[in-house]
């Protein structure tokens, strides 16, 4: 993933992550699908966006001293995040441009501040139920949801035993896909939850991101050497 980032100027491991997806979802859908599928054809999803400041230790710091401008509790906004099926493409990496172009403008826009807004002026004025509802209704009209945290950096040990991996994950979500991935001591690690009646095969999807994940890194290498 370093060596795609490195090959599309200015991009983050999300822009990578996110155009794996794209890549992958269109080598499933083109597997799948009998008949020939209509470019621009969109599947969208959802991602929590950390709205706090600072992360950490220094805000830890600032909620246990009492600072005013501080608030304990979650502090998630939400993103739409649109995939668009686009059928053979010449060159693997435009699937990291156009990731990347699509996340730019959403930290350029205000979607995450006013969804935590939104969401807590329900909840204040209308109450917790609600909020749930409109929450729910979200969820059901989305196809996934997808996520990437940061690990820790060097290995950690639990009671004297090396912690090997760490693989978050989550259930009970209304979604076809359920995507969470985390880095842990220079490794990152994804895990893929499906609803099995909209995606009887999951192997083959995991496969179909992999494979994503192996051409835009050749793709990667032979742009960095020309």
């Amino acid at each position: 993933m370093k060596i795609v980032k490195r090959a599309v100027v200015d991009s983050t491991i999300n822009d990578v992550l996110f155009g794996i997806i794209s890549s992958g979802l269109c080598r499933y859908l083109d597997m799948r699908e009998s008949k020939a599928l209509r470019n621009g054809i969109q599947i969208t999803g959802i991602a929590m966006v950390n709205l706090r400041p600072h992360t950490g230790l220094q805000e830890l710091s600032q909620l246990m001293t009492g600072d005013p401008g501080s608030q304990w509790g979650n502090k998630f906004g939400v993103i739409l995040l649109p995939v668009y099926y686009h059928g053979s493409e010449s060159d693997p990496l435009e699937f990291v441009k156009r990731s990347k172009a699509m996340i730019d403008k959403k930290k350029l826009s205000l979607e995450a501040p006013f969804s935590y807004k939104f969401m807590d002026s329900i909840i204040y004025l209308l109450g917790p139920k609600l909020a749930s509802m409109l929450k729910y209704r979200l969820l059901c009209n989305t196809t996934f949801t997808v996520s990437n945290v940061v690990g820790p950096q060097e290995e950690i040990t639990l009671a004297g035993n090396l912690v090997k991996y760490i693989r978050p994950t989550s259930s009970s979500l209304p979604h076809a896909i359920t995507m969470h991935m985390m880095s842990y001591a220079g490794i990152a690690d994804m895990q893929i939850l499906v609803a099995k009646d909209v995606i009887p095969d999951p192997r083959v999807l995991a496969n179909c991101f992999q494979d994503a994940l192996l051409e835009l890194k050749a793709a990667a290498e032979a742009a960095l050497k020309s």
